[in-house]
């Protein structure tokens, strides 16, 4: 009997992306130094912050938060999966519950704008295939699905190394700078209803 096994490559443009929300109890499905991160929910020098926490404390802190942020704001952590396998990491919500705004030059955020804290691809084998252009993409429908008005970031000019992505990403998909203060300008994108149809009797 012959046995035919049939290979078939699948790119990022051509498989699936779904973004599924990350609950307190879920956060461990969360891969990489993401699961780990407090940059945005600490202030001052992060380095020394970390040091004086145990991975045990920086766990339990991180779980705490997205149980205070899903009571106020609702899903706001989202892990990225292609079909089926995670690769990125994505995190928006009220700026009030990113306490690292504050030390932004360029900021704060507008009141009534949505802060988007990452947009993050921990695999980086996947990085430069368009993921972060889909990740984006289901954000805003996320966003615009909840009525929200706009959503702002702080883009980094002089690398791509940055939680959130660079400018020129931002500035490809629409966003504005609102103010440039430093190497992290806030930019925005005005969160338009997409139109809607109706069919003429």
């Amino acid at each position: 009997m012959l046995i035919y096994l049939v290979f078939v490559y699948l790119s990022p443009g051509d498989s699936m992306l779904k973004l599924e929300p990350v609950k307190p109890e879920t956060l461990n499905l969360v891969r990489g130094s993401c699961r780990f991160c407090l940059y945005w929910q600490t202030s001052g020098d992060y380095m020394e912050v970390m040091e004086n926490l145990s991975r045990y404390k920086v766990y339990e802190t991180k779980r705490e938060w997205c149980k205070e942020a899903l009571n106020k704001f609702g899903d706001c952590c989202f892990l990225a999966y292609l079909s089926n396998i995670p690769v990125g990491f994505v995190q928006y919500g009220y700026p009030q519950l990113f306490k690292r705004i504050k030390d932004y030059g360029s900021g704060p955020p507008s009141d009534d704008a949505v802060f988007l804290a990452c947009l993050y691809i921990f695999r980086k084998e996947m990085r430069r295939k368009g993921i972060g252009t889909r990740m984006l993409k289901k954000v805003l429908e996320n966003l615009r699905e909840r009525r929200f008005k706009a959503v702002e970031t702080f883009a980094r000019k002089s690398s791509e190394n940055n939680p959130s992505g660079p400018l020129e990403f931002y500035l490809k998909h629409g966003f504005q700078i609102v103010s440039d203060k430093d190497d992290f300008p806030l930019v925005r994108l005005e969160l338009k209803p997409k139109k809607r149809f109706r069919l003429l009797r």
